[in-house]
């Protein structure tokens, strides 16, 4: 982190650090100042104007990674400005500045999207590529990838939200009206802790997996498994902790999710720091739309639907209250094959939820018509 002057110096904050509290819960930014060279004290410290309203706080990310910071004072005509410019709400406290041309919220932009490609009946499956390049795409998840090229969204392994702060998913269904019968994959992170992680896929699966009963020299480890239960495929129980589900709160920051063996011993686990941000970057406001397929003579082609599900508010607190309610489950779909020759892995690692139980992870949830006036 950085802050910079009006002749664009900056002033590295090397001693800048995010602080999680968990048992507030709330997340701090602190010693941004210490250390650095920035003469912004009279606006920061409380005992001078570092409680003053309409000051106004700027982050830009650099390509490098690096965050530039710069602060508005109150009045400024930067500060006015802004308070006079259209933005779409992100977050509770972020905001994502628009031109006056795209003065609409975040909710407008994403219903009125969804519109357009509801209109637009059946989309031949396709995808774009990290260039942003439309290709034809025809694999069985195919439905996510053509919603996401309509939308814009080019395919990476950030975790961050789909479409101006909303992440989209879509639902298969036979016609629209009638409810999902498929689990929703919520996330796929891969262990950070465990056999997993110290000894690799190969080394796990050898000890957990088993051999694939129709295929010759394959490895599966699969089978759901449910919060406390121990899961007959692979002997592993699905525990968490550092969390107390009686209240509902972490009791240790250091806590995880994690998969222990007869022995007691960790096969693999999720820190809630890896967990944490990929859940509230990409989980805090998503949309669901229900998708038919159909075969057309160029391949695979959907439809989604008018009726979508938007919900809102969410903690990792409740993603966690859902795992230790039986509601979300670890669901893998991990496998080696060749692997007495030439091991050809693929990692799957998949929570999931019953599509009629998502209301439990979020504090508001509306349905909608895109085709109705919002």
């Amino acid at each position: 982190m950085s802050w910079i002057d009006v002749e664009g110096n900056e002033y590295p904050a090397s001693r800048a650090q995010v602080i999680y509290y968990p048992q507030y819960p709330e997340v701090r930014l602190s010693g941004f100042l210490q250390g650095c060279k920035a003469d912004l004290s009279e606006w920061m410290q409380p005992n001078k104007q570092g409680r003053v309203a309409g000051r106004v706080l700027f982050f830009g990310v650099h390509p490098e990674g690096r965050v530039i910071s710069w602060l508005a004072p109150p009045h400024s005509r930067i500060a006015q400005e802004i308070s006079e410019t259209p933005s779409v709400e992100i977050t509770s406290i972020f905001y994502q500045l628009l031109d006056s041309s795209k003065s609409q919220s975040s909710r407008s932009l994403l219903i009125t999207a969804l519109r357009r490609i509801h209109q637009c009946g059946f989309i031949n499956g396709k995808r774009l590529d990290k260039h942003g390049l439309l290709k034809d795409y025809n694999a069985p998840n195919g439905g996510g990838y053509t919603l996401e090229a309509e939308l814009g969204v080019i395919p990476n392994g950030i975790a961050e939200p789909d479409f101006h702060g909303w992440e989209v998913k879509q639902f298969a269904v036979k016609q629209f009206g009638r409810s999902a019968s498929k689990p929703q994959t919520l996330m796929t992170p891969q262990p950070d802790g465990g056999v997993y992680f110290n000894e690799g896929l190969e080394s796990f699966i050898k000890i957990y997996g088993y051999e694939d009963a129709k295929k010759v020299d394959r490895y599966n480890f699969n089978g759901r498994h449910f919060y406390n239960v121990r899961q007959e495929k692979t002997g592993l129980i699905f525990t968490i902790e550092g969390f107390d589900a009686e209240s509902g709160k972490i009791v240790d920051a250091e806590g995880c999710i994690a998969l222990i063996d007869d022995e007691a011993k960790t096969a693999a686990s999720w820190s809630f720091a890896k967990l944490l941000g990929h859940w509230k970057k990409k989980h805090n406001r998503a949309v669901y739309i229900p998708c038919i397929k159909d075969k057309v003579d160029q391949g695979v082609a959907y439809h989604y639907g008018n009726q979508v599900e938007l919900y809102s508010g969410t903690t990792f607190e409740r993603f966690l209250k859902a795992i230790t309610e039986h509601h979300v489950y670890f669901d893998p779909g991990s496998r080696i094959n060749n692997i007495s020759t030439k091991p050809d892995p693929k990692h799957r690692s998949q929570f999931r939820i019953k599509h009629g139980d998502l209301f439990r992870l979020y504090e508001g949830k509306e349905e909608i018509d895109v085709l109705l006036p919002s």
